[in-house]
């Protein structure tokens, strides 16, 4: 989007987060902040959230083009079927906030790019698919090079798990089992432990495993996704403001099923798996 004399300005358009909880200097430091989204599947939720909340700088990358199947994904529309996912949510991005700075980033997330990637952001959230496990791996291990933080929110059917891996904390390696040269349906296997830490009853872990073997696809639900992307922004905010006492980091992680009042929202703990035994 063009900005032209009828733009409405900035404090305009968030004037009801600037009156109501957030004060000018916090907004201005949101707006300062810069967040890489590689991968723009559920990363489409999330950026868009990230944008309504006042968020002001987007590094985004994805190589993949929209299509049919792609529904709970905030830029599929029957209009953009076909179109590269960095280019609609560029343009969605914009829409929404006019001020916004967006890089696309059409080649996705590379062995060759990802630090420079990393470099352009203050904080990183990893929703690359599975697929793409190389990649997910130099994300984080650039992100920790260069002492960023980087969330991951996988959804699962109405729910969702958030895991934040600080730089001093545990590695996305040693908390997910990751071993260079394991076949990917025992790697699979292995993040299946952490990834999932509540099956409901319509997707029960026999299911999960089954995607995990390469027999079938993920569950995968709009409501979840969405619940992903509100539990990331609400972490990004609280990090881009300072507020680290109010952010769940590995080995600990946020999980939260909608659909089931047992399991609303907890915290998983995974403390002592990474305890020093004598």
């Amino acid at each position: 989007m063009t900005l032209t004399t009828g733009t409405p300005s900035l404090e305009a358009i968030f004037q009801r987060s600037l009156t109501a909880h957030l004060p000018e200097a916090a907004f201005a430091r949101l707006q300062k902040t810069s967040v890489l989204i590689a991968g723009l599947g559920g990363g489409s939720n999330i950026a868009e959230l990230l944008a309504r909340k006042g968020v002001g700088k987007f590094v985004i990358a994805d190589l993949d083009v929209y299509e049919p199947h792609n529904i709970r994904q905030r830029g599929s529309t029957a209009a953009t079927w076909g179109r590269e996912k960095v280019d609609v949510m560029a343009e969605r991005l914009r829409d929404i906030n006019p001020f916004a700075a967006v890089t696309a980033v059409r080649d996705g997330v590379t062995l060759a790019n990802v630090r420079e990637l990393v470099r352009q952001a203050d904080v990183a959230v990893d929703m690359l698919d599975f697929h793409a496990l190389k990649e997910k791996v130099a994300l984080h291990r650039a992100a920790r090079e260069q002492g960023k933080t980087v969330l991951t929110a996988p959804s699962v059917v109405n729910g969702a798990v958030l895991y934040v891996f600080a730089p001093g904390g545990p590695t996305f390696e040693q908390f997910f089992e990751y071993q260079e040269g394991l076949p990917l349906g025992e790697q699979a296997l292995r993040f299946l432990k952490r990834l999932i830490v509540h099956f409901p009853p319509e997707a029960p872990e026999e299911l999960y495993r089954a995607a995990a073997r390469g027999e079938r696809t993920i569950p995968l639900d709009a409501v979840g996704v969405d619940q992903a992307a509100v539990l990331t922004v609400g972490a990004i905010e609280n990090l881009a403001l300072g507020r680290t006492e109010r952010v769940v980091t590995v080995p600990r992680g946020i999980q939260i099923d909608v659909s089931d009042p047992m399991s609303l929202a907890r915290i998983v703990d995974f403390t002592k798996d990474f305890e020093v035994r004598p």
